[in-house]
């Protein structure tokens, strides 16, 4: 693998940064939209938040 200078883990961080507020503000929307949270919503958010975890870890493997 390819060793990224500090400009391009920047980059990176910034888009990955980026991705994890857009999927953080869909979660609040869903949540936003009603007070109790359908079943299917709750999965939608499930899913949101397992993609935001795969997100972190992308951003940690950065700087490793």
């Amino acid at each position: 693998m390819q060793r990224l200078t500090t400009e391009q883990k920047a980059q990176a961080y910034n888009r990955l940064l980026t991705v994890y507020q857009r999927l953080q503000e869909q979660v609040r929307l869903i949540q936003a939209e009603n007070v109790e949270v359908s079943p299917k919503d709750q999965q939608k958010i499930d899913e949101l938040r397992r993609e935001m975890r795969r997100v972190e870890m992308e951003t940690k493997k950065l700087y490793l």
